[in-house]
């Protein structure tokens, strides 16, 4: 009897940077609900990140990025090695990949970078692996050097121009380039300097979040949990404590409220003692939290208003979840915000001026904040559940 007979015919190796703490709030929430119903539609699934490479491992690319940054061209200029750095682990997390697909006879790497991308390929040329199907997702709104650039990692004119031909190269040569939003596609293709979106590019947006729609019951509940008042004013915004989530304008605005039953709960990891540093000097500071937690639900069950005032967001998976939730909401109107919210959120101008004034407007009048709850709820009633996305995806990889 043939051992294998009864085993899938596809084995996808999904990719990401991410570090167990990244997950939280990254992809490890949008990609893990889609792992069984991948299974059930015919494909075996593992999630590999960098945290799965062998500690020796990641020490040798450490010491020899130490012996990097001392080369010339790169000693003394800190935007140099940081992109250094980046680009050493990305290549690194996808060559291991790459080893693993190989050794564990995988028939699909999902790469969830460009970069991460370009190990992949690498690696699966040099092991002579070119059976296995290779694509990326583009999680940015326009190219990855560009989403790279405004999360900090500064490049230079003549970087980011390389960096695009290389992501070009990637992408044309993928078995298939997926992305969040129809928006964020054309964006990046535009940025590649490509004629139009190539027909192996697919949009596949992130399934509904596992997320019920809070009741007065649950809310209490919820704030009990939470340690809540029952006459506080909370404004919940969710996401990496990064220059492009405006989280600033966000406490900007809550402080310009002056209402003592004004709380502001901010749910990320990352640097907050700008943040704090800030509520104080607004005399907002004991009216900030910040925390990190694995269970968002209560949050999004207790709040009053969720905000977002992203810079760039290529769909906003924490958006999405607030209209499950029935949470009024408002967020800026970039990139492939308005394409996932739609009239389900209040989308405004990203100033903290107009952010200001919507909140004001929403926490004055309890009727408007029922009223946008419900057209939350109405945006999110058809989204499509994690089995119709991991059924998306594995028709692509059937495809490849």
């Amino acid at each position: 009897m043939n051992p294998h007979a009864h085993s899938p015919r596809m084995r996808i190796l999904m990719v990401t940077r991410e570090s167990a703490e990244d997950r939280r709030y990254g992809l490890g929430r949008s990609l893990a609900p889609l792992m069984a119903p991948m299974t059930a539609a015919g494909a075996q699934v593992r999630y590999f990140c960098a945290d799965d490479i062998e500690p020796a491992a990641a020490q040798r690319r450490r010491e020899r990025v130490e012996q990097w940054q001392r080369l010339p061209l790169v000693a003394g200029r800190p935007n140099r090695i940081d992109l250094l750095r980046a680009w050493s682990e990305r290549l690194h997390v996808g060559f291991e990949a790459a080893r693993v697909a190989r050794h564990e006879a995988y028939t699909h790497v999902h790469a969830h970078d460009p970069w991460l991308a370009c190990g992949v390929a690498l690696g699966l040329r040099r092991r002579g692996a070119s059976r296995v199907r290779w694509g990326f997702t583009e999680h940015g709104f326009g190219s990855y050097s560009h989403a790279t650039h405004e999360d900090g990692l500064e490049q230079g004119p003549a970087a980011q121009a390389l960096l695009r031909r290389i992501e070009r190269f990637a992408a044309q040569r993928a078995h298939w380039v997926t992305g969040p939003t129809h928006a964020a596609l054309a964006q990046v293709a535009r940025d590649l300097a490509l004629s139009g979106v190539p027909a192996h590019w697919h949009c596949v947006p992130h399934a509904r979040p596992p997320l019920d729609a809070r009741t007065p019951a649950t809310r209490e509940a919820a704030r009990a949990i939470l340690g809540w008042g029952g006459d506080e004013l909370v404004v919940l915004a969710v996401g990496r404590l990064v220059p492009l989530k405006c989280f600033d304008r966000i406490v900007r605005a809550c402080a310009a409220q002056q209402d003592p039953r004004v709380r502001l709960q901010l749910l990320g990891g990352g640097e907050s003692d700008p943040l704090q540093a800030l509520a104080q000097s607004l005399d907002f500071g004991a009216q900030l939290r910040i925390t990190s937690t694995d269970d968002v639900t209560p949050f999004f069950h207790g709040a009053d208003v969720y905000m977002s005032a992203s810079s760039t967001e290529s769909f906003g998976m924490a958006n999405l979840e607030a209209l499950c939730a029935g949470l009024p909401a408002i967020c800026s109107a970039v990139g492939g915000v308005p394409e996932v919210m739609g009239d389900g959120a209040w989308l405004v101008p990203n100033d903290t001026d107009t952010l200001t004034r919507t909140l004001s407007a929403l926490l004055a009048d309890e009727t408007l904040r029922t009223h946008w709850a419900a057209r939350a709820l109405a945006r999110t009633a058809g989204w499509p559940p994690p089995a119709d996305i991991a059924r998306r995806y594995v028709a692509i990889y059937q495809k490849a």
